[in-house]
């Protein structure tokens, strides 16, 4: 059974992962569901996280894949996630 929850993977560094996983009550409708979840990581692969998602959450039905490039710099928001990340 899937969620139906938003979820994104950002490598952020090349070799450093991260998945952004919304939050089970979060409005729905939001302007930036991201505004209402918890990011997840570091990851040393993208495999590795998604390893993590799936032994850890239920299955969010869907995700998004983001992989660096050069001159990456996370918004404001994706900048607080990852600065309040959990393992």
């Amino acid at each position: 059974m899937r969620t139906g929850l938003e979820c994104q993977f950002i490598e952020v560094e090349p070799g450093q992962w991260y998945y952004v996983l919304e939050d089970w009550d979060a409005p729905k409708g939001a302007f930036d569901w991201r505004e209402y979840a918890t990011a997840y990581g570091p990851f040393t692969t993208h495999d590795v996280a998604a390893d993590h998602l799936i032994t850890t959450h239920a299955n969010p039905g869907g995700y998004e894949i983001c992989r660096y490039t050069d001159g990456f710099e996370p918004d404001a928001v994706l900048a607080a996630l990852l600065a309040d990340r959990r393992l």
